[in-house]
């Protein structure tokens, strides 16, 4: 069964307002507007799209207040769908959308579904990095993003889940996805595609045997603008989940952020791209194992966004034409907004 990653994530939210909001300062296009549903794309076109909480045509919810309602993966050919549809009934219901997508509910109730792929392969200039040894970037300066990220893909989404082992089964020996490392008695990391990213999944056992999201994740195309895409968040007003830090599983940096409609949502750079040649670890769940490092609430630098350069310019103009008449007057310091370290 052919999957290509991520196609679509759809959400039920109680504030559909307030979601959209996230998602333009996050970076993502806006291409679709109703009133019962807004449609965002990444730069390879896979889907956010938001619905209120109670819309009829959404899977039933797997938890309270705004979440994912399904999450759809990418087939590569009609026959795949077929396949997996095939699979499926075996043992569960299998819904069919006016879209030709099918969903089922997983071990853990939450609604997987698949489609033929929307996105593509995305087109993105390569980042050049100079180091001691290796100068790639050469009378060029390098990227700024003060404008925040446009993330070009979604690649993975985390759950808290009743049961690892029935997950594990289910996908791996039913759906042909692939084992790409284990937290050992807590956790399995999986990717849809021999040849992937790092994981598509990530599922930890909960506690109290329940199930929630715990993030959807996005891939940027450097460290740069994931740097950027969190101060232009954090500058926004939207609070930090954790980050920015660098995991030591998958090797990716990240930056979460508080989403309104559920769960974080995370830039993330720099993952590992394992081949049929991987192998798999057995990690001990430990803080450092998480993380190699980390910053818990973001930058402790500013609260507010610079103002842009065209906002500079203007004003460096008005004040050129304002510079004689104000010449031999004392100035005023200007205030300028930090957050509490």
């Amino acid at each position: 069964m052919a999957l290509k990653g991520i196609d679509a994530v759809t959400y039920g939210v109680t504030s559909m307002d307030k979601a959209e909001k996230f998602y333009l300062d996050f970076g993502l296009k806006r291409t679709k507007k109703t009133k019962n549903e807004v449609i965002f794309e990444t730069q390879n076109k896979a889907q956010i799209i938001l619905k209120p909480r109670g819309a009829k045509d959404l899977p039933p919810a797997f938890q309270k207040g705004s979440s994912l309602r399904l999450l759809t993966f990418a087939a590569t050919a009609k026959s795949d769908l077929a396949r997996i549809r095939k699979e499926l009934s075996k043992d569960r219901e299998v819904h069919e959308m006016a879209d030709g997508t099918i969903w089922a509910l997983d071990p853990s109730g939450i609604p997987i579904g698949f489609r033929l792929a929307k996105k593509k392969d995305v087109k993105a200039d390569k980042t050049l990095f100079n180091a001691p040894q290796d100068s790639q970037r050469v009378n060029a300066r390098a990227n700024f993003y003060d404008n925040g990220a446009t993330p070009l893909t979604i690649g993975h989404c985390v759950f808290n889940i009743p049961s690892v082992k029935e997950a594990t089964k289910f996908y791996v020996d039913r759906l042909g996805f692939q084992i790409s490392d284990v937290y050992r008695g807590r956790g399995i990391f999986l990717r849809s595609a021999i040849r992937h990213g790092h994981h598509n999944m990530f599922f930890l056992e909960s506690e109290d045997g329940s199930t929630s999201l715990n993030h959807v994740a996005f891939g940027v195309r450097d460290i740069h603008e994931l740097f950027g895409g969190g101060q232009h968040m954090s500058g926004k007003g939207w609070k930090t989940g954790i980050g920015p830090g660098r995991h030591r599983i998958s090797s990716c940096y990240f930056w979460y952020m508080q989403c309104p409609a559920g769960g974080l949502s995370e830039y993330f750079w720099d993952e590992d791209q394992p081949t049929e040649d991987w192998k798999p670890k057995t990690w001990d769940p430990d803080p450092t194992v998480f993380a190699e490092w980390v910053l818990p609430e973001g930058f402790p630098g500013r609260t507010k966004l610079p103002p842009t350069r065209e906002k500079r310019d203007a004003k460096g103009a008005k004040g050129a034409k304002g510079a004689k008449a104000a010449k031999g007057k004392k100035a005023k310091p200007r205030k300028v907004a930090y957050a509490k370290a």
